[in-house]
């Protein structure tokens, strides 16, 4: 079953030299023989035996024989740990396009596709490092997700139009939920210019704070994220209970333009390089990280 492996590796070989393209020809007819319970006629693995035996002789005469004599065996034992590469290798592949993480939701583990994290679910700005950090504060003006009486506020700064943002409420909403009351966040809106409709989504939700409508409208927004166009906004806020005369009075006149760019510069003085970026107190999660992640930072926060 040696061939099995060998396969992949004489077909890639074989873009560049006649040699391996024959080869890879002779290791698919000895694939293709093993699964009908036929022998090699070209006796190829044979050839990969004798040849590999030959290399490991060299330098240590003794695994050569073991080698040589346990061959088979380690053959199948290769194509075991080959097929299991594979296959984890297409998982992490599916999360990291899913998740933004290629361990899946459920873990913050290193991932091998982006082993410094840079890029693993979070949808980044350039902007300039501020040379101090200035941790956000909770503002009374802006509207608080989940119980207003809560121990702790979470800062979120997000934008409108990301996917990893949106990704981002669902375990926003379950840390609400399993908090019961102690937990709520503040959601700033960090918007990002290349993301569909950022800037205007984050106008038509300050609107939305004028009419008291702000959670429903939230929602709205990131539920149809993917078809939202400019006049969804208006169609959000009809479905919302706004006032639609109101609504569009207030958003043409970019009335709330200055709160916008606000919290854009309170997120780049708190050293915000993507969204969503959530602050708990002074402690810091960048992208849709799991519930557990949430949890640890804040069981660490309520005991303070």
């Amino acid at each position: 079953m040696i061939c099995l492996i060998a396969l992949p590796v004489f077909l890639v070989l074989g873009i560049f030299s006649m040699k391996y393209r024959i080869l890879a020809k002779e290791a698919f007819d000895c694939i293709f023989r093993a699964i009908t319970l036929r022998k090699c006629e070209s006796k190829l693995d044979q050839r990969i035996k004798s040849r590999i035996t030959g290399k490991i002789l060299k330098y240590h005469p003794g695994t050569a024989r073991f080698f040589f004599k346990n061959f088979e065996l380690l053959s199948w034992i290769f194509v075991a740990l080959f097929i299991l590469s594979l296959i984890f290798s297409a998982i992490g592949i599916y999360n990291y396009a899913v998740y933004g993480n290629c361990n899946g939701p459920q873990s913050t583990g290193l991932c091998l596709l982006d082993p410094t994290g840079r890029y693993s679910g979070v949808s980044a700005e350039d902007v300039e490092m501020q040379s101090e950090i200035v941790y956000p504060v909770l503002e009374e003006d802006d509207p608080i997700i989940g119980s207003k009486d809560a121990e702790l506020t979470v800062i979120e700064f997000g934008c409108y139009g990301c996917p990893y943002t949106k990704r981002a409420e669902q375990t926003v909403r379950e840390v609400i939920d399993y908090y019961e009351g102690r937990i709520n966040f503040q959601f700033k809106t960090f918007y990002i210019p290349r993301h569909n409709l950022s800037y205007q989504a984050a106008l038509a939700a300050d609107c939305a704070i004028e009419q008291g409508k702000y959670p429903e409208y939230h929602k709205l927004l990131f539920d149809n994220q993917e078809t939202m166009n400019l006049s969804s906004l208006t169609i959000f806020a009809e479905q919302s209970g706004m006032e639609k005369d109101e609504f569009e009075e207030c958003f043409s006149a970019e009335k709330y333009k200055n709160e916008v760019e606000g919290d854009k510069l309170m997120g780049l003085h708190a050293g915000v390089q993507g969204t969503p970026t959530f602050f708990v107190n002074q402690q810091v999660i960048v992208g849709p990280k799991p519930f557990k992640t949430f949890r640890k930072i804040i069981d660490e926060e309520l005991k303070k």
